[in-house]
């Protein structure tokens, strides 16, 4: 039987019974409940007891407790033998997974007849590369860099004084010899090297502190940038390796088609290239990209590649691993990665975090430019040869003056994603490209705009004065006043004037609407080489546009920096803008015939059918609008 506590009079609540030892002897507490009146026959079974043996269900309540004791302790047999035999179970599934694997791998190799085995066997390289890597730095990794490793640093860093006057001062001599004899074969080349000359010479001459400049990484940058466009532009083996990368991206990306044309229509989506096909495509990459992050495999890459460039060019961790991680992350995903430490950046540091954020592209953009018709081999090697270039670009125009806290890899941890699995991870990262996305259509709808406005201006203004073949407009405007800048980077000069608009629309625009210029021109007959020249040159987020957007990010992810990227914003506008031209320069003194292939220009169907269908203009017109 049961029985109710005892309600208390004066707070009207029922008060806390509890069971003695002796089964039907009740205490009370003095402490009460604040529960409502009318909640009393509610709360009252909270403190009930049932006495043994004089409820009619103690039988039914006896045996579920029996049944889940059962299921208890078959739960924690089954646990306790997962846990004691876990590493038994782990090593049989890994080797039926690798027999598998095998197996596939050896019927893949025969079967292959398209060339896919390639691909196979590359990434099968690569994994069994990791895997043998991982287990040597896990089991004998301080082993060796105590008997081999750190002696052999130490013997190294007491021969530099007098080993930096060999090696740096032969390299150079060695890379100028490679060049006059292999390389230049033709006048037009010397052009770029013209054009280097004088960024170099710009560089120095607006220095921040040109009697701090420190040569290292200034001299090795360059070099650096040196060698990477020798494997990717005139090496057989390095071109073909990232064409191939190239190919592969651009397959991986058009996956996003799938499910445009869900959500689009298909194959309506394609009639709206830009917004249905292209935009989807950001958001895709984004997805992928934050799953990446999330896997921490953007951080060892970024990390090993930081690691690299930090021996030769001897600079700090926080600023390599910045430029590094561009290579792979757009500027956004870079602060993201870092925040913690952006406070603690010097002066000369936040100046090489900048010009690396808008030096170089990377992420989305790779996909949205390749639709508009610039060349993917040429994006990738851009992204590549930008960073030492950067570093050296930003070490001449903003020396280093202060003491950083960031100058070994073990003062920086890359941050992992916060998310709690693939999926958050993958949601995550297609919100935030959503926000991008939104961010582009409507900047390029505002700058289409404003253009058209500005044009329609010049051509009435030109008009007045009977300048009206071509007419006066701001590409016209852009084609000379870049054309010197065209010439020097080794454009033709028949050719300079088109490479030279399209320099200006990326500079006072925005990237979107230079790429998209470049794939028209390339339509049109741009040349291989020069066609080239403009991608390299137009690869950087270094636009008016995207820096005075920059500025309301880092309010965002870092306030405390916001006053002095604003002030630093000219500066980091030149900078970037030259570090794409030296790269530009670079290209054109190492282009190959030889081994390049007809760019194709902007997607076919795009080109296609923004011939086919009349123009908002054209159907204005007729209706006499």
């Amino acid at each position: 039987m049961t029985k109710a506590p005892e309600v208390d009079p004066y707070h009207n609540v029922p008060r806390k019974a509890s069971q003695s030892s002796k089964g039907g002897v009740y205490t009370y507490d003095n402490v009460y409940d604040t529960v409502p009146m009318g909640d009393i026959h509610e709360k009252a079974p909270e403190y009930t007891t049932v006495m043994a043996g004089e409820e009619s269900g103690s039988q039914y309540s006896s045996d579920s407790n029996e049944s889940r004791t059962l299921v208890t302790q078959l739960q924690d047999v089954v646990f306790n033998f997962f846990s004691d035999y876990a590493w038994a179970i782990g090593k049989i599934i890994t080797v039926a997974l690798l027999i598998s694997y095998t197996i596939y791998f050896i019927m893949a190799i025969r079967h292959s007849t398209t060339g896919g085995g390639l691909g196979l066997i590359v990434m099968t390289a690569f994994a069994i590369f990791c895997f043998i890597y991982s287990k040597i730095k896990k089991h004998f990794g301080d082993a060796i860099w105590n008997n081999c490793g750190s002696p052999l640093s130490d013997c190294w860093n007491k021969a530099w004084p007098v080993l930096r006057w060999i090696l740096l001062p032969g390299t150079i001599i060695a890379l100028i010899l490679y060049l006059v004899f292999f390389v230049i074969k033709d006048l037009q080349q010397l052009q770029s090297v013209s054009g280097m000359v004088f960024f170099v010479g710009v560089l120095y001459l607006t220095s921040k502190h040109p009697n701090r400049i420190l040569w290292r990484p200034v001299i090795v940058g360059f070099v650096l940038q040196f060698v990477f466009g020798i494997l990717v532009l005139r090496w057989k083996p390095g071109y073909d390796g990232i064409k191939w990368l190239s190919d592969e991206i651009m397959t991986f990306i058009n996956f996003a088609l799938e499910g445009a044309a869900i959500v689009f229509g298909d194959p309506t989506m394609l009639f709206h290239p830009f917004v249905f096909v292209i935009m989807p495509m950001l958001i895709y990459i984004g997805a992928v990209m934050s799953i990446l992050y999330y896997l921490g495999v953007t951080q060892v890459i970024a990390g090993k590649a930081g690691w690299f460039m930090q021996i030769f060019l001897e600079t700090t961790a926080i600023e390599t691993l910045a430029v590094a991680s561009n290579i792979f992350l757009n500027g956004m995903d870079t602060m993201l990665m870092l925040r913690h430490y952006l406070p603690k950046l010097t002066r000369s540091e936040f100046h090489c975090f900048l010009v690396g954020n808008h030096a170089t592209v990377a992420g989305f953009a790779f996909a949205t430019f390749v639709m508009f018709g610039a060349p993917p081999q040429y994006l990738i090697s851009a992204s590549v040869m930008s960073a030492p270039a950067t570093i050296a670009v930003s070490k001449l125009a903003y020396p280093e003056t202060e003491e950083s806290v960031t100058k070994t890899q073990e003062d920086v941890k890359l941050e992992k994603g916060e998310e709690t699995n693939v999926i958050e991870a993958s949601a995550n990262g297609a919100t935030i490209a959503g926000a991008t996305v939104v961010a582009v259509v409507v900047n390029y709808i505002g700058f289409l705009g404003l253009l058209g406005f500005i044009n329609a201006t010049l051509r009435w203004i030109g008009t007045n004065v009977g300048f009206e073949d071509p007419g006066l407009s701001f590409e016209w405007i852009c084609s000379y006043m870049f054309y010197p800048l065209s010439i020097m980077m080794g454009v033709s000069p028949g050719e300079s004037r088109e490479v030279a608009k399209l320099v200006g629309i990326k500079v006072f625009t925005s990237e979107m609407l230079a790429y998209q210029e470049l794939g028209n021109s390339i339509t049109n007959g741009l040349s291989e080489r020069g066609a080239s020249i403009a991608t390299y040159a137009l690869c950087g987020f270094s636009s008016l546009s995207t820096l005075a957007i920059a500025v309301g990010v880092w309010n965002s992810v870092c306030p405390c920096k916001t006053a002095e990227m604003a002030n630093q914003l000219p500066r980091v506008i030149i900078n970037a803008n030259i570090s794409c031209f030296i790269t530009a320069c670079i290209a054109a003194l190492m282009f190959d015939p030889a081994l390049v292939e007809p760019t194709d220009g902007p997607n076919e169907f795009i080109a296609w059918i923004t011939t086919k269908i009349p123009g908002y203009e054209s159907l204005m017109a007729i209706v006499g609008m």
